[in-house]
Formats: C-alpha cells, structure tokens, sequence
C-alpha cells in the first residue's frame, strides 16, 4: 500500500494543488499499485511516519502563518521522515515553511518584498534530461539558486501549476521511486495527455523563458 497525505489541503491550495495529490493517485493506480490518499486538514494530527509521500501546497499569507503555527512541533517527525527517505513535496510558498525562518529543515533564508514575483519557469532538473515547466506568484524569496530544491526525497520549489500535473517526467520520476521495492510487477502508466500538454506549452509561452 502506497499512503499519500495532502496536508493542509484546506489552507494551501491557492492554486489548485490538491491536483498534484490526485495525478499521483492516478497514475500510481495504473501501474496496479495500491493508494490510499488522506487528506489532512489544518489543526488535525500529522502521524508523518505512516505516509509514503506528503505533499503540502501554497495559500495565502495568513494561512501559511497558521501552518507554520501548526507544524513547527512536528520538526523531529519531519527530521527522521527526511532521514528514513519519505517523499515530501512542497510548492509555492509552502517552501518557506521549511527554510532558517521557521522549521529549519533547510539552511535558506527567506526575504519578502513589496511587489509580487509573477513569471512562468521553465528550468533544468538533474533528475531527468527535460526541464521543469509551470509558473510562479509569490511574495517571498530564498537566498539560493536553484529553482528546485532536491535533497533525499524532498522536492521543494515556488514553482505551482500544479507541478505534477504540468511535469509528467518528474510523476513518474516518483512513481518509479516508490515502486522501486514492490513484490508486484507495476504496469506502466499512461502520460500521452500531459506529455502533450507539456510539449504544447513548452513549445509555446515557454520556450524563451
């Protein structure tokens, strides 16, 4: 059983990120595997151990202060699950939950300005030979340069879209990941839609960015 929790998803899903939970869920059931999918609302017990992946996505201002109110005690939890090689996956602003500032899992320092930082991003990953698409709208900033932050199985960035809709290579990057240790033998998923999708945008808004 593949367990996925999207935490928060009553507060942080400015953007429709509960779309990354379900296209995971989707294509994970193609391959004949087993998902449960929990979703977590604010103010709930996270038990973090007990989940495979935890996604956590961006919102407001307000309420990524009552998240960080709500996770900050979970900081050891999220220690080990990091340690023990648990999937995390944090976009948009939800990033800055994890940097100096608040939970300290990462060394980054965030930093706020007056105007809104809104621009599509199209960057390399080293987790495959295709870029990372989607767009940006945020207020904050973290003092490093990378686009995306990968460290053991925690993918974190600005980038939303949803990220896993939007980036079929970097799904199935984490379905293979998953799946790597399973007694089954997984069929292969089907992302003819979003490869389409991804090529036309690429082609596209995309290409010069």
């Amino acid at each position: 059983m593949i367990k996925i929790a999207n935490i928060y998803y009553d507060l942080l899903n400015l953007y429709g990120d509960t779309g990354n939970a379900k296209a995971l869920v989707y294509h994970l059931r193609e391959t004949g595997a087993d998902v449960q999918l929990d979703n977590i609302p604010f103010r709930e017990k996270i038990n973090f151990s007990d989940y495979n992946v935890i996604f956590i996505g961006s919102g407001t201002e307000n309420n990524l202060k009552l998240a960080l109110e709500d996770i900050l005690p979970y900081k050891a939890d999220i220690l080990s699950y990091k340690q023990n090689g648990g999937f995390l996956i944090a976009t948009g602003n939800s990033i800055e939950l994890f940097g100096k500032s608040a939970l300290e899992i990462f060394d980054y320092t965030v930093t706020y300005q007056e105007e809104r930082i809104v621009r599509d991003v199209n960057v390399k990953t080293p987790l495959f030979d295709c870029n990372i698409i989607g767009f940006e709208n945020h207020k904050g900033t973290i003092d490093r340069d990378e686009k995306i932050i990968l460290d053991n199985n925690f993918i974190l960035t600005y980038t939303i879209g949803p990220l896993l809709v939007r980036n079929p290579k970097l799904t199935d990057y984490i379905i293979t990941k998953l799946l790597e240790n399973t007694e089954f033998s997984p069929s292969k998923a089907d992302y003819s839609f979003e490869e389409k999708a991804y090529e036309t945008s690429l082609n596209t808004d995309l290409k010069n960015i």
